[in-house]
């Protein structure tokens, strides 16, 4: 993206982690931030790092940026986003739709200015309706709404936390296609053009196959107790030492000779209570029950090689530190210094 501007006025994560993408493939970005900074606005973590103190959250969402601390309210000011925006291809806000329009930012305005502009705008609850001017967040309205919380609670337990800023950073990507779609686009036919998101609708997409079934009629059970469970192979394992194992088996019978003969316990195979699926599914309080005993007999570290000796599909529920430091992620460069 070398020669495209990009102008944002954002804030919290997620229009300023879809403009981080940009800035990482070569966007000059420039971040137009209030005077005095929400204080809100970070990860509420800071650090001191080579003598000055840093919220990482921020560094994180907003390297490769330039930034400029501009009184919005102020027709000076307002004034300034003007003659930057003229010149710009791409304009990104997640302000909300009311201060956006009494700004005089709105897209109808914009276009005066800037007929190729492409201008996205990342709403909380879309542009249309009785909540479009209600203000969002990711645990508002991309897990509890959408049915993501209700999805994953079991019956009279509390819903599980979110982790921090997930559903901000899963809709910044839909900000990065459609912006890029449209910078496309206009390369072809030098319009510019309004691009309209929301937390809301962008949440909805990505327990897609959950609501496909609603929308189809089928009637699919919410998380369950792990006695509850039809497919033994799909849940998860406490061993020896108190670790927990994940499996994901969705074809349980291409897996479940394998998985019998890792856990050494052959006989369970042709065992009529779980030779096949449906037997499994009709007896999974007992199978777990079974299963449960023989993983509490080893280790992590155990099962992890005899897991990964049969090439089951599996993993250990690492904590955060063991995630930073596994062999694979820093085999593929996840993480680099900037």
């Amino acid at each position: 993206l070398d020669g495209v501007k990009i102008v944002s006025l954002e804030h919290g994560n997620a229009a300023p982690a879809a403009t981080c993408y940009l800035a990482d493939w070569g966007a000059d970005v420039i971040k137009i931030e209030p005077v005095i900074r929400d204080r809100g606005d970070g990860g509420g973590s800071k650090i001191e790092l080579g003598g000055v103190e840093v919220d990482p959250a921020v560094e994180f969402r907003d390297r490769n940026k330039r930034s400029l601390a501009v009184d919005l309210k102020k027709g000076a000011g307002r004034d300034i986003l003007c003659q930057l925006l003229k010149k710009a291809d791409v304009f990104v806000t997640n302000i909300q739709q009311d201060s956006v329009k009494r700004l005089g930012f709105d897209y109808d305005t914009l276009r005066q200015l800037n007929a190729g502009l492409i201008y996205a705008i990342l709403t909380g609850y879309g542009t249309q309706g009785p909540d479009k001017d209600e203000p969002a967040t990711d645990r508002a309205a991309v897990w509890a709404r959408t049915g993501a919380h209700y999805l994953m609670t079991e019956p009279g337990s509390v819903p599980p936390e979110h982790p921090y800023a997930m559903g901000d950073f899963t809709a910044s990507v839909h900000v990065v296609a459609g912006v890029s779609a449209a910078l496309f686009r206009r390369e072809k036919t030098g319009l510019g053009e309004e691009l309209v998101f929301s937390l809301y609708h962008c949440g909805m997409w990505n327990i897609g196959v959950p609501v496909q079934w609603a929308l189809s009629g089928v009637k699919r059970n919410r998380a369950s107790a792990r006695g509850g469970t039809s497919n033994p192979l799909h849940i998860r394992y406490l061993t020896k030492d108190q670790r927990w194992l994940a499996f994901q088996m969705s074809n349980p019978d291409l897996y479940w000779p394998v998985f019998c003969e890792t856990i050494e316990r052959p006989e369970l195979e042709s065992d009529p209570r779980f030779h096949n699926a449906k037997a499994r599914s009709e007896n999974s309080a007992e199978l777990i029950r079974i299963l449960d005993e023989v993983f509490a007999t080893r280790t992590l570290a155990e099962w992890n090689k005899l897991c990964r000796k049969n090439h089951l599909i599996f993993a250990p529920i690492q904590s955060l530190e063991e995630a930073i430091t596994d062999p694979q992620a820093l085999a593929n460069d996840f993480f680099v210094d900037l």
